[in-house]
């Protein structure tokens, strides 16, 4: 099955299009959660006043004119909110998301590099492995790995359980519902590893996160700084100005001039609408005077021939 459109020339059918293209614009903003800058309420069926029915009527080309600048504008003022829309997101970006971060990010790195010392510090006082689970305190791998299992087993799922201690730093599991659990180590801030099945496996997992603390200095250094550049690109993209700010005036203003020469606002048209019943109202009295003065003119020697008899 195919679907034929026909548009007769010189008919209102082009005028009916631009009102249904006008409509699609919408609805698609709309579907794609694109910026959309007229309300519901605008896009109902249009009126054609006089004046366009005129120009439809007469081939005025300035009915063409119209509707093309009416489509530019549209255009021109969806691009224009979705710029603002942007700059708003640009401006909190720099005013508000990055900076927040920046401080996040830097905070941490001091707290991490307070780490670093104190796990350097630990390294050369203690450099045997022991871990404490619970109160007892394993120099075996194996046996301290077992005994970290059987107490993670104990622990509540969507909770986050202090187990025991590792070189000075607190251990604790996280428990999650999709059946993941996670080793933390906590000093000044946290540090995360996922937990192997084996007690010897969790065991190397977390001697190669507590030696691998140093790792997140560089992270973090590497974040902020994105971060940094990220603000600025932010100032900069908010202080370009609009592209089509001019096209958008001088579309404003021709279409401005084309109102006035087509009479859309339907002033004269009202005008004539009020005027006419007081036009004939008046043209009726008119002629009544008429009449009136006519019948006294001929009713005047009849009665002064009466009166003479």
């Amino acid at each position: 099955m195919a679907i034929y459109r026909y548009v007769t020339k010189g008919t209102f059918d082009a005028y009916n299009w631009s009102l249904v293209e006008n409509k699609q614009r919408f609805i698609s903003q709309v579907m794609t959660s694109k910026a959309v800058s007229r309300s519901c309420e605008d896009i109902d069926e249009a009126t054609l006043s006089y004046a366009e029915i005129k120009a439809v009527a007469t081939g005025n080309p300035l009915i063409k004119e119209k509707m093309e600048i009416d489509n530019d504008v549209q255009r021109l003022k969806l691009l224009k909110a979705s710029y603002d829309n942007q700059r708003y997101g640009l401006q909190d970006n720099f005013m508000i998301k990055y900076p927040k971060l920046i401080k996040t990010a830097t905070e941490k790195l001091a707290n991490v590099r307070e780490d670093v010392k104190a796990r350097d510090k630990e390294l050369i006082d203690n450099p045997e492995f022991a871990i404490t689970i619970g109160k007892a305190t394993y120099t075996e791998r194996v046996d301290g790995g077992t005994m970290m299992l059987e107490a993670i087993s104990k622990c509540k799922t969507g909770e986050t359980t202090a187990i025991g201690k590792f070189h000075g730093f607190e251990l604790l599991v996280e428990k999650n519902f999709l059946g993941i659990n996670y080793m933390v180590l906590r000093g000044r801030t946290e540090y995360k590893a996922e937990l192997s099945t084996s007690p010897v496996g969790s065991m190397v997992k977390l001697e190669n996160l507590f030696n691998g603390l140093h790792e997140n200095i560089d992270f973090l250094e590497k974040k902020i700084e994105q971060y940094q550049n990220d603000l600025e690109a932010s100032k900069t993209e908010y202080d370009k100005p609009f592209a089509y700010s001019k096209e958008l005036e001088e579309k404003l203003a021709r279409q401005c001039e084309l109102n006035a020469q087509l009479d859309l606002e339907n002033a004269k048209a009202v005008d004539a609408d009020l005027s006419g019943p007081e036009e004939e109202r008046e043209a009726d009295d008119r002629m009544e005077s008429a009449a009136i003065v006519a019948e006294d003119k001929g009713a005047y020697p009849a009665d002064r021939e009466g009166r003479t008899r």
